[in-house]
């Protein structure tokens, strides 16, 4: 009886083996054939709230660039004039009456690039903290690295960012001014993704990123707010995700913030435990 099971057991490791192999092979295989990004099959998305006083410069730089890409954006509930720079401008604008959250505007504008024939989205932020000249280095980067995730991110060491801030106060413009407080977190936040995945995340928090769509599945993301990211990112890492990065500058424009600085480290920790749990199951 025991030899039976033994030889069971044994089998089904080979099975397993088997499936693996197979995996990597044909991920192998693919990988080399995968779409590349470029200006035809890649769409901006632009979650929008309260943004009008960056909004029109960021969108007429969008529109001024060599190979301007399409654009939509995601008005959340604007309570200011943002619909109406998008609309003066010609942009395709998903109006939502009410603030969902930045990962509810995400989601919807990821949902409709699949929806209407886009193989990649570019998402960046409404308030010019995200450099639109760094765009043509998101579509390089997949390129070079077959990538289906590219992360912009921003050099958060704290050490050398102190030292600008407070030993070379007349380089401080090398952090760009953001609060030592939000690079800590995000620093962080970094960190514990990095160690929680096994992969050398520079920037978990960052919104300027490039999806290849073929992984996103709307139904998979459960989260509304600015912990989607972080969702999206893990859910991406779990289908075995290639994952690369493009260096983005640190721009802080002293903007008034939309972050619930604890509601979303509570968010952050609850996503991190879900992965977590589930990856225990």
């Amino acid at each position: 009886m025991c030899s039976t099971e033994c030889r069971i057991d044994d089998l089904n490791i080979i099975l397993d083996i088997f499936r693996l192999t197979k995996k990597i092979t044909l991920n192998f295989i693919f990988r080399g054939k995968m779409t590349k990004a470029c200006i035809k099959n890649t769409l901006i998305v632009i979650p929008v709230y309260n943004s009008e006083s960056h909004l029109e410069e960021l969108l007429l730089r969008l529109l001024a660039a060599p190979s301007s890409m399409d654009i939509l954006c995601i008005n959340d509930g604007s309570l200011d004039n943002s619909l109406h720079v998008i609309k003066k401008h010609g942009i395709k604008c998903i109006n939502l009456e009410k603030n969902r959250g930045k990962g509810f505007a995400l989601r919807t504008g990821l949902t409709y690039a699949k929806n209407n024939g886009y193989e990649f989205v570019l998402t960046m932020d409404s308030d010019l903290q995200h450099d639109p000249s760094c765009v043509p280095n998101f579509l390089k980067t997949q390129g070079k690295e077959s990538a289906d995730l590219v992360i912009g991110f921003r050099d958060f060491n704290p050490l050398r960012i102190c030292s600008y801030r407070f030993v070379f106060p007349s380089l401080g413009r090398i952090s760009g001014n953001m609060p030592i407080m939000r690079i800590l977190s995000n620093y962080i936040t970094s960190c514990i993704v990095s160690c929680m995945t096994k992969q050398n995340i520079l920037d978990s928090q960052s919104g300027y990123r490039l999806y290849n769509l073929e992984l996103f599945e709307e139904a998979e993301i459960k989260t509304d707010r600015y912990q989607m990211e972080t969702e999206i990112l893990l859910n991406y890492i779990r289908k075995n995700a290639v994952i690369a990065h493009t260096e983005i500058p640190i721009i802080y424009n002293d903007e008034k913030s939309y972050i619930s600085h604890f509601r979303d480290i509570v968010n952050f920790v609850k996503v991190i435990i879900s992965e977590w749990l589930g990856s225990r199951e």
